[in-house]
């Protein structure tokens, strides 16, 4: 069985993935944004970090979930599905996988998907609509050493 630091250590840090992710999280906006607003993205969650229950002999290892982005609006059923499509070609390009289906019912939807170290995204749209990306486990940069 592999050490837990070691796969860690194979990883991108804590800072550099979320600095990926947080990349991501810009440029589905800017995408939405062009095409399917004008939509007003509103910073709703700043950054919390914690522990990694996937790696609990690596206290140093951690999960980030990233600051979250809302709409004060829906999305009007007829852009959904141009939503979705602009997510996943975006996501795609940083590793993510096909997003899932969790809500898909009028005035409600939801995807999510995972990448190769866990992260998950979450976009959404109800009363709101919602950007948000929880990293897997990494080592920060100075732990990797």
């Amino acid at each position: 069985m592999e050490d837990p630091r070691s796969v860690l250590r194979l990883r991108p840090s804590i800072e550099e993935i979320s600095a990926q992710y947080s990349q991501l999280q810009q440029r589905i906006r800017d995408r939405l944004d062009h095409e399917l607003g004008p939509l007003s993205w509103v910073k709703t969650e700043p950054v919390t970090r914690a522990g990694c229950a996937g790696f609990p002999d690596v206290p140093e290892a951690e999960v980030w979930e990233l600051e979250s982005w809302q709409v004060p609006e829906n999305l009007p059923d007829a852009f959904w599905p141009r939503a979705v499509d602009i997510v996943r070609q975006l996501s795609r390009e940083y590793g993510f996988g096909e997003p899932e289906v969790v809500v898909n019912r009028s005035g409600d939807h939801e995807i999510t998907a995972n990448d190769e170290y866990g992260a998950v995204y979450r976009f959404s749209t109800s009363d709101h609509t919602v950007l948000s990306i929880v990293t897997g486990c990494h080592l920060r940069a100075a732990a990797e050493d």
